[in-house]
């Protein structure tokens, strides 16, 4: 089976699910959708021996060649790493999902739809050797994440939730493909490994840092990176299945493997690494600081996500220099920082994944979240606190846990590039401060993680209901994650030969790499690293036994909720709009005809100028005659008439008379096509116009505005004079070649001796495709409106 079958098969299964909506088999839409995961998961785990080997499955079909889009799918290292979280943790999430969501309150083939088309489009981003392609994905799974954070849509904060996430990433998915453009127009390519392979002509283009920077946009706005991580905790509104899976193994993972994809061509300047490791460090504190405050479980666990994010954030960036002929130096240290980010990303997405299931089974047994009424419930929930308490001990850096390896990796990176020379010794030291102070709060944050819900006496009489078992079925799929935890502490190097290795080699599609990369071992002597962990466990320990620091603390943190200032910010900006909305549409068509005339003649007049008229040799007009000249005459008279006549029936018949008037000059001209065009098209709108201005009141009696009618006239002249010059400009040889010369072989491509038809069936088929359908929505919203109208006692209510 390859990449493609595989992709059919779970489009296969979307169907089979969505077939299932209003159906006696919807409640069985769970066990539908598990098998997409499942096999999904099965092919990538047969692959590892083949990627381990060096070699590439690859699929290839073309789509549109003519501007190098194609169906370019490539599993190598990096991309087999990915799928495999994406598909071993959905497999977790989907079991975990069908015993979470009650089958008689949820619309479950909904739910798994949009689940499985979110695990489409994450295994399309990282499976994808076309940057277009990658980008299509990129933003399906966006749009499929708005549908999965506002699941519940009947709330306010899931609708707010959503939208603030589709914003922000949409904006810096739009961000990337301009910097992916760019890369196209630089290399001629849209194949990355290609592009990766012309490094050097890269670096050397112009647009190189532009292109840089917004792909660095993309990566920052998709990983929840300071300052565009405000829309994670908000999309926390989510079904926790979902929070288990986007924001923990898959989505907020996307932004780092772009960068990971890109590393050879982000990585030829210093100013990068400075930037992402800045940005990295930021976010790292801005999480860690906040979730501490946090009194709801999810909204704690969405920022400590994002605190993770940023610590693997600033490897990634540490570690961008790696193969760069200028710092070869230090490869090692570099390549060491590339997969201890590598290395923690596959630790959070598991610890994480159980953290989320496991305040799900919370939520779901007590009816809240919120830590200030739980306590107690390690004696009723014992298996959910062991499975928590392993995951949020590893998360916090302790020993016997596989985060304590890849957190020791972290501080090991901090520590050994600060001593590069390319590092400001300033930089170097806030750098390690910034990771030390980071640490702590993480340690502090995971601690109460702990203590809070399962610690003490239940608070009964605070709960919405008294949990009496351990959530049954919900425990399955983050009990078998949970058990990866110590196991990963004790053979972490089966990861770094089979999974980690071969994703950095073909980052840099090369196996010189294999030389550097470090081995994964708990103990490696008295070093200053070392030193700093013992450290970040005696502060944190200090912090959480005197708690009175977090009165100051927590007024601090809400004043610098970052989120506030976007709320402000989006309230500005709604006033705004409604005040300018207002300023301009004031329900008077001549109005926005007026303005939609004055951007139209600003625009052409600046082209005009920008393309001269001076330079004109020539112009040709062709002999009239006078039947010629008495149907001009006719439309000037015509024309001039309808200045001064305020009936609207009878401008309407005025106006028709014009039209009709220019099929005569074009029959004259002899173009019958075009003179039979303008007849049936003139017939309909006037029709149109009768029918319509039938039910409409007269205004007669209105007196005309001498300076609104000036107005209209001076609108009309300009709009000749315009036309003229447009003729006589196109009439010049030497300014364009004619795009007559693209349709001359019309006959021999299309098949047509029409070359109108030709050009609307044929060479712009889509645009007239496109079109029909813009048509055939409009018709459905009349109809709509049509068929249901609004009583008037109750406007919420539908005939």
């Amino acid at each position: 089976m390859n990449l493609l079958w595989l992709f059919l098969m779970i489009i296969v299964v979307i169907s089979i699910v969505v077939m299932t909506m209003n159906t006696k088999f919807s409640r069985f839409a769970g066990w539908l959708s598990l098998i997409a995961p499942l096999l999904s998961s099965i092919y990538f785990i047969n692959q590892i021996k083949y990627v381990y080997k060096g070699e590439a499955v690859t699929f290839f079909k073309e789509w549109m060649p003519i501007i190098d889009v194609n169906i370019d799918l490539r599993l190598d290292g990096l991309s087999l790493l990915f799928a495999l979280l994406i598909s071993v943790i959905g497999t977790g999430v989907f079991l975990y999902a069908i015993y979470y969501l009650s089958p008689e309150k949820e619309n479950l083939p909904r739910f798994y739809a949009y689940l499985l088309i979110f695990m489409f489009a994450m295994l399309g981003v990282v499976l994808s050797n076309n940057t277009i392609l990658l980008y299509t994905f990129w933003e399906l799974t966006s749009i499929s994440s708005f549908l999965l954070i506002s699941y519940w849509y009947h709330r306010e904060k899931s609708q707010e939730g959503a939208l603030k996430s589709f914003l922000i990433t949409v904006f810096g998915g739009m961000a990337m493909l301009v910097g992916l453009i760019i890369l196209y127009s630089i290399t001629g390519t849209n194949t990355i490994t290609e592009q990766v392979q012309m490094v050097d002509q890269v670096f050397q283009s112009p647009w190189f840092v532009l292109a840089v920077i917004l792909i660095l946009l993309g990566a920052f706005t998709k990983s929840a990176q300071f300052p565009f991580h405000i829309w994670l905790p908000d999309a926390m509104e989510a079904p926790t299945p979902v929070s288990a899976y986007l924001h923990s193994a898959t989505m907020v993972k996307a932004g780092l493997y772009l960068l990971l994809r890109f590393t050879p061509i982000i990585g030829q300047s210093e100013w990068v690494v400075y930037t992402i490791v800045t940005v990295g460090l930021i976010t790292m504190l801005v999480g860690s600081f906040f979730a501490i405050s946090k009194e709801d479980l999810k909204s704690l666990l969405a920022y400590s996500t994002i605190s993770q994010l940023g610590m693997i954030m600033t490897m990634v960036g540490l570690g961008v220099l790696s193969l760069n002929n200028q710092f070869q130096n230090h490869n090692e240290i570099y390549i060491a920082s590339l997969f201890a980010a590598l290395f923690h990303l596959i630790n959070h997405a598991i610890f994480k994944s159980v953290l989320f299931m496991g305040v799900g089974i919370i939520d779901h047994e007590t009816g809240t979240r919120n830590i200030n009424k739980l306590s107690g419930l390690k004696k009723v929930m014992p298996f959910t606190a062991i499975m928590m308490t392993v995951s949020a001990l590893s998360m916090a850096g302790i020993p016997l846990f596989n985060g304590f390896l890849s957190k020791e990796q972290f501080l090991t990176s901090l520590v050994e590039t600060s001593q590069v020379d390319i590092y400001n010794q300033v930089f170097s030291i806030v750098m390690i401060l910034a990771g030390f102070v980071g640490s702590i709060f993480t340690f502090v944050y995971c601690i109460k993680l702990i203590k809070v819900p399962f610690m003490g006496e239940m608070k009964k009489q605070l709960l919405p209901k008294v949990p009496h078992h351990d959530g049954g079925g919900m425990l399955i799929a983050p009990t078998m994650i949970a058990l990866c935890i110590p196991l990963f502490f004790f053979i972490p190097n089966v990861l770094g030969e089979y999974l980690i290795g071969p994703a950095i080699r073909d980052i840099f599609q090369t196996s010189n790499v294999n030389a550097y990369l470090p081995h994964i071992s708990a103990w490696h002597g008295f070093t200053i690293p070392l030193l700093l962990t013992l450290s970040i466990y005696i502060i944190g320990t200090l912090l959480i036994l005197l708690p009175k620091w977090t009165v100051i603390y927590t007024k601090i943190s809400k004043k610098l909720e970052i989120n506030t200032y976007y709320e402000k910010t989006m309230d500005m900006l709604d006033q705004l709009s409604a005040q300018s909305i207002q300023l301009i549409m004031n329900n008077r068509l001549n109005q926005y005809l007026h303005i939609i005339y004055i951007i139209f003649f600003v625009i052409i007049g600046f082209g005009i100028y920008k393309v001269g008229i001076n330079d004109i040799s020539y112009y040709n007009i062709t002999e009239v005659t006078p039947f010629e000249i008495i149907i001009l005459i006719n439309i000037i008279i015509t024309s001039i008439a309808l200045m001064f006549i305020r009936e609207r029936m009878t401008m309407t018949i005025l106006n028709g008379v014009i039209g009709y008037s220019i099929a005569v000059v074009f029959i004259f001209m002899k173009a019958p096509d075009l003179a039979l065009t303008q007849l049936v098209i003139e017939t309909i709108t006037t029709v149109l116009f009768l029918l319509v201005f039938y039910h409409l009141p007269n205004v007669q009696k209105d007196k005309p505005h001498v300076l609104g009618e000036i107005v209209k006239l001076m609108i009309a002249l300009l709009m000749a004079v315009f036309v003229v010059i447009f003729v006589i400009i196109m009439q010049q040889e030497n300014l364009f070649t004619k795009i007559s010369y693209y349709y001359s072989d019309a006959y021999e491509l299309a098949g047509v001796k029409n070359i109108v038809n030709g050009i609307l069936g044929d060479f712009r088929a889509l645009d007239t495709m496109l079109e029909g359908i813009v048509i055939l929505i409009a018709g459905l919203g009349i109809y709509t409106l049509v068929k249901f109208k609004i009583r008037k006692g109750d406007p919420n209510e539908r005939k």
